[in-house]
């Protein structure tokens, strides 16, 4: 029975689907917003994660302290997680943050971020929790593991779990001069990886460097993006390394890139994702000599732009943002690309969801000339985005924080429609949906369909994150029989394409 209410949950808030894309979703929250309440001066929220059962993870931090946050699917605080949703870790004397969370296939929770002590010294932490909010012992003795650089202050700023459980962490450390950034490893218990090591990431001679974010490729090689400041020019940096932690000589030049999309020497980079077919998408700002546009970058496998996206590889919205601006991605399983922004110049700064076709052009069906606004009251409502998701049930989730009464600044997610179906099927073109059987699956599932699938037909499997999946499977004229069983425990979505369209539905893995 338990497992039925969650996949009856998955699927339920897909019939909101119907209303404008690019709009809040209104069984989300209060109007489509949904605040922590987290008692203090402030709190903000940094990174965001979803589980299997659909419920949405936040990390950030309120003063002196890391905070975690668990909602419901509908926006609600999960008061079963820590106390009435909240969760909060006290790791040093001094202020402590994380800004960045993934969840295992066990639900286990992992963030990363650093600690300050009396002094304001930062040190990097790796953190986990188990899936009710408690510190995990089995993780580095007591759920928090740390990596000291001598002589330096060290943050993490983007963290990736590998398939192997392994924790890649990049960051950045102040050297006494100027910033450099790293990316290095952690086992599943919490220890260092030594034989991954610390890896520095110089980008460019006499450079300040600060990394922002990181992806893995399928093959496990490592992206990494983020910031490069020289005597005179701010570029936007992305490197790749290979699984040992060297940087991969096939990419870009000698595994880096440097880009100064808009010519005018202060370019930043926030975000990057890799679709599925390997490409590589990387967010941020760019300066135009009057304020900052968005930037969407497109590169090949091997680090060139990709000339048939955007112009020559680059899709610039023009936003008038400031420097402040945090550009993040995520992607959709139909090839569409979603930037969660704000626009902190503006008298009432809005979160905002700018949405590309595959193309790199603006997607008109989407908000307001491919733009969606949260709804800010001017004066006394400021916003402020950091990170976007996009969630199982079709939904796009932005991560950051609100102006509120009490604390002043709160914790806030909000949820925008996306026009996407990934709950049921596409029954458009059809008579009847196509469907799983058995849902929840063990092992092995059948998917018996009304039309005969003809040859060419395809069935493309997507996990939580819209991240293909690869499974063996076998086509009959009538029926797809998919061995499930390397699968993680988790929420899936499985399409069919063919002449007569395309049908999507959600499975279940125990």
């Amino acid at each position: 029975m338990r497992t039925f209410q969650l996949f009856s949950a998955l699927l339920f808030p897909v019939a909101a689907a119907v209303a404008q894309a690019g709009t809040l979703d209104p069984t989300f929250g209060t109007g489509g917003k949904a605040v922590a309440n987290v008692p203090g001066t402030y709190c903000s929220g940094q990174a965001l994660a979803q589980q299997a059962d659909g419920k949405i993870l936040v990390c950030g931090q309120t003063p002196g302290l890391t905070l975690l946050v668990r909602f419901n699917a509908d926006g609600t605080l999960d008061t079963g997680f820590g106390t009435n949703g909240l969760v909060t870790t006290d790791v040093d004397a001094s202020n402590d943050y994380i800004g960045s969370i993934a969840v295992q296939p066990d639900n286990k929770i992992v963030v990363a971020g650093n600690k300050f002590d009396a002094l304001a010294n930062g040190t990097l932490i790796v953190m986990r929790y188990s899936a009710d909010g408690d510190l995990d012992n089995s993780f580095s003795s007591d759920g928090i593991a740390e990596l000291v650089f001598p002589n330096s202050d060290s943050y993490a700023t983007g963290l990736a779990l590998q398939p192997d459980g392994k924790i890649v962490v990049c960051g950045e450390r102040y050297a006494g001069s100027a910033w450099e950034s790293f990316v290095t490893r952690f086992n599943p218990d919490g220890n260092w990886d030594g034989g991954f090591g610390t890896v520095q990431l110089d980008m460019g001679p006499n450079s300040s460097d600060n990394l922002k974010d990181i992806a893995l490729q399928p093959d496990g090689r490592i992206v990494v993006c983020g910031v490069s400041l020289d005597a005179f020019d701010q570029r936007i940096a992305v490197a790749r390394y290979n699984t040992d932690g060297t940087l991969d000589a096939g990419f870009g030049t000698g595994g880096k890139l440097l880009l100064a999309p808009g010519g005018f020497g202060d370019d930043r980079a926030n975000s990057v994702r890799i679709k599925p077919d390997g490409k590589i998408i990387v967010a941020g700002i760019s300066d135009n000599d009057s304020g900052y546009d968005v930037v969407a970058i497109q590169l090949n496998v091997d680090g060139s732009f990709d000339g048939t996206f955007g112009t020559t590889g680059v899709a610039v919205i023009p936003f008038g943002g400031s420097d402040w601006t945090q550009p993040s991605l995520a992607l959709q399983p139909d090839g569409k690309i979603v930037i969660g922004v704000d626009n902190t110049d503006a008298t009432t700064p809005r979160v905002k969801v700018i949405r590309l076709n595959a193309d790199g052009s603006l997607d008109n069906s989407f908000g307001t000339a491919g733009i969606g606004t949260s709804n800010a009251t001017p004066g006394n409502d400021d916003e402020s985005a950091v990170r976007t998701l996009f969630l199982a049930d079709g939904g796009i989730a932005v991560a950051g924080y609100a102006e509120a009464s009490s604390p002043p600044i709160q914790l806030a997610v909000w949820k925008f429609l996306s026009g996407v179906n990934v709950g049921v099927a596409d029954i458009r073109d059809h008579d009847q949906p196509f469907v799983p059987t058995p849902n929840p699956v063990d092992r092995f599932f059948t998917l018996t369909t009304d039309v005969n699938l003809p040859t060419g037909s395809a069935i493309t499997i997507r996990d939580i994150h819209g991240r293909v999946v690869l499974l063996p499977y076998v086509r009959n004229a009538g029926s797809i029989v998919v061995d499930a069983s390397s699968l993680p425990p988790g929420a899936y979505a499985v399409s069919i394409q063919h002449v007569r369209g395309e049908r999507t539905v959600r499975f279940i893995k125990e």
